[in-house]
């Protein structure tokens, strides 16, 4: 060695180092510890690394189902407190009889004219969600944070999605332990114009501006403020202003954006604004398509497969919907439903002939079990493929474990939306709330914690007239994505 410097010649009568190294010494150098990119390996091999590889596991939990702020009809929803588990109130359908406009005579006595009232009423209903953490697991290191906070959490969450489709589809006629949504409670209590059918068509302003006023005018009295619609509806709207946009060139140059939003609209009844709701989807409430689904819930608790004991015809209806631009054959599924689940989806038919003025009937059984509250029935697009059925009816179970006769007038089309104009304040709609969420702490039967969640309430629309729905609303053409 030459001072400081160190030369692998220095080692030359060292085995492996210079040029003396054998082929089985070098097969040696290349069995260097690898660090690989396995997951959970059976058995780790002489030179893998993966036992001393940590796991490394993102602290924040990532969610890819809805969020806090989807709950947007929930957050503006007024909120009143009831004190019953019948609620009761009462409405004023006129301040007296028409008597000419009221005029008499000089000295004369003017007509005898009542104020008319109405008492109305709603029932009480109960959500809820029992959630279950072993108690091992409540004693572990966890990724997360405190298991049962998390799992608490997650029992708010799925509560106030129920809380939030049910608000607008529930119905006591499919299962008596539902509330009525404001859907029902509108169709109940308005007229058949305050129900606009789309017919498969998008949103337009023309629209939104013949609905303001089907509830500002006479007989309605109203005062809309918010259509709740979903993203897809709104998006569409919004296409429609594209054409007539005008950009600013000096606004926004830093960032270089273009395009344009609607948070509202303007409308000869006033300001409207447009608030988008997940929730809004093609369902009504239930799972929208049928492609995919497979039986919920504890099997000794649900509906089983239901029969399609009479099989599906086309016979001509007055009632029909069915127009010659609809002819063609259509797929059917239907779906039993109770509060505990829903079966395994049953074909109808994977192609049933439709002419103009026909409506589609066919006969339906329960499966042997628990009994079934209501049928949710799919149905394709025109000329449609099996599979690809969609929402349009629920159907409640009328014949016990008997037939059910379901019949399809078209009135209803698949891969639509509804959207609701609305007045919300407390003077048209509140939720009447007998209990806020709350946590119930269950017996300890085992070990596991155990407890439930709850909300005791009813949503109440008091001047049905003050809303309108708008119903089978379609995708703008060309649309891309999806439906």
């Amino acid at each position: 060695m030459s001072g400081q410097l160190v030369s692998w010649r220095d080692y030359a009568g060292l085995d492996g180092f210079a040029g003396q190294a054998s082929m089985d010494e070098l097969q040696a150098l290349r069995k260097a510890l690898v660090a690989g990119s396995d997951r959970d390996p059976v058995a780790a091999a002489p030179g893998v690394g993966f036992p001393l590889r940590p796991e490394s596991l993102d602290s924040t939990l990532k969610s890819v189902t809805f969020r806090a702020e989807h709950f947007r009809f929930w957050r503006l929803l007024p909120k009143r407190p009831a004190y019953n588990t019948v609620e009761e109130f009462n409405q004023v359908q006129s301040f007296g009889q028409s008597s000419l406009g009221g005029f008499i005579a000089e000295g004369g006595l003017p007509e005898v004219s009542d104020a008319q009232y109405e008492r109305k009423f709603a029932y009480v209903k109960f959500l809820g969600t029992t959630r279950i953490v072993s108690h091992v697991m409540s004693m572990v290191r966890p990724a997360h944070g405190n298991v049962l906070t998390q799992e608490t959490v997650a029992g708010t969450m799925k509560l106030l999605e129920n809380v939030e489709r049910s608000s607008w589809f529930g119905r006591s006629t499919l299962d008596s332990v539902q509330w009525d949504g404001i859907e029902k409670w509108i169709e109940d209590g308005a007229t058949a114009y305050h129900i606009i059918d789309m017919r498969g068509r998008p949103l337009t302003e023309d629209a939104l501006t013949d609905a303001s006023l089907t509830i500002m005018d006479a007989p309605s009295y109203g005062i809309p403020t918010h259509i709740f619609v979903n993203p897809k509806n709104k998006a569409d709207l919004v296409k429609t202003f594209f054409p007539r946009a005008r950009f600013d060139q000096f606004q926004k140059t830093d960032e270089g954006l273009v395009g344009a939003d609607i948070r509202g609209i303007t409308t000869p009844a006033g300001d409207i604004q447009i608030v988008p709701s997940v929730f809004l989807d093609d369902g009504q409430g239930e799972p929208a398509a049928a492609a995919g689904l497979t039986a919920v819930g504890d099997v000794t608790k649900r509906p089983a497969s239901p029969t399609i004991t009479t099989a599906i015809t086309s016979p001509v209806d007055a009632l029909s919907k069915f127009a010659t631009d609809d002819a063609g054959t259509y797929a059917y599924k239907v779906v039993a439903v109770n509060q505990y689940g829903r079966s395994a989806p049953v074909v109808v038919t994977a192609g049933a002939a439709v002419a103009a003025g026909d409506r589609a009937t066919f006969g339906v059984t329960p499966g042997a079990g628990p009994a079934v509250s209501y049928y949710v029935v799919y149905r394709s697009a025109k000329n449609g493929a099996a599979g690809t059925e969609r929402v349009i009816l629920r159907v409640a179970n009328g014949a016990g474990a008997g037939e059910q006769t379901v019949n399809d007038y078209n009135d209803e089309l698949p891969g639509t939306y509804r959207a609701f104009m609305m007045q919300m304040n407390m003077d048209n709609l509140a939720f009447l709330q007998l209990a806020p969420m709350m946590k119930i702490p269950l017996a300890t039967i085992d070990s596991s914690v155990r407890w439930m969640q709850l909300l005791y309430g009813t949503p109440v629309v008091y001047t049905p007239r003050h809303n309108v729905i708008f119903k089978n609303i379609g995708r703008a053409t060309d649309y891309v994505g999806a439906p």
